[in-house]
């Protein structure tokens, strides 16, 4: 059988170290709220998590520790929010919205790339830059729950999307007659006796049990060499219980967005 080949939407760029280079300040823009992140010589230097409306006028708490040369990059899933208009840049800063149109550093075998979330791929760019090389599997523990692999030789391969816990706790609420909505906790006792503790136990419990048994076929298809990653929102709901995860970073999706500002050129 013909061996299925990388195609080219994204493309192999050098990765040089960030040293002597400017400041990177990575955004990752989200629906209700936005990630920054400044990223120097040493990594991750400082962090701010802002509400996404009216969030020029929260980067108040930003525009302090930002100095020239700086680099700033972002990515956003659905909102139409634009950095370079904001007022408060230093002088010089350059500007790299981050889309699947662009050359970014990894190939890939997805069929669909127009409709392939920017998060999705800077979260395996970020994975591979922490892990040296493939394969690696990232688990985004947000609205959705979504897995992204990249072969021994980092190419992302494609992986799965599953509704999330939030969304499985308003769906039981939603579409049945009488159950309420109900709040996660972290770790439910496994027999639950209310219906509140009984959803719990049913959503939260299942859900990890789901993510584990999806990281064991993985491992199964890609070896024990595999490192999987964990990020997003809910991460506390997994890390902990989720055995075997090889890394939880919550801030994952910034230092992917920091390793493409490290890999494109000015």
């Amino acid at each position: 059988m013909q061996r299925k080949l990388p195609i080219s939407l994204f493309s192999h760029l050098p990765t040089p170290r960030l040293l002597h280079s400017p400041l990177h300040l990575a955004i990752d823009i989200g629906n209700t709220r936005t990630k920054l992140g400044l990223f120097g010589p040493e990594g991750l230097q400082a962090q701010w998590v802002l509400p996404t409306d009216g969030l020029e006028a929260d980067m108040a708490a930003v525009w302090p520790s930002l100095t020239a040369p700086l680099r700033v990059g972002w990515i956003q899933v659905a909102t139409e929010t634009d950095p370079r208009r904001w007022r408060g840049w230093p002088e010089g800063t350059e500007f790299l919205p981050i889309h699947t149109g662009m050359p970014l550093p990894i190939a890939h075998r997805y069929q669909t790339p127009a409709t392939l979330g920017i998060d999705r791929i800077v979260g395996v760019i970020g994975a591979l830059a922490i892990a040296g090389q493939g394969p690696v599997l990232v688990v985004d523990a947000g609205t959705a729950i979504t897995y992204d692999v990249a072969d021994a030789a980092g190419v992302y391969a494609g992986g799965g999307i599953s509704p999330g816990l939030r969304m499985r706790f308003r769906a039981l609420h939603t579409f049945t007659a009488r159950l309420p909505l109900t709040e996660p906790v972290p770790t439910p006792e496994l027999v639950g006796d209310s219906t509140e503790t009984a959803i719990q136990a049913g959503v939260v419990l299942g859900l990890q049990a789901e993510v584990a048994g999806i990281i064991a076929r993985y491992r199964a298809r890609y070896g024990p060499g595999l490192r999987v990653f964990l990020t997003g929102g809910d991460l506390p709901y997994f890390e902990n219980q989720v055995k075997s995860l090889t890394f939880a970073d919550p801030d994952l999706i910034l230092k992917g967005i920091s390793h493409i500002l490290t890999s494109s050129p000015s």
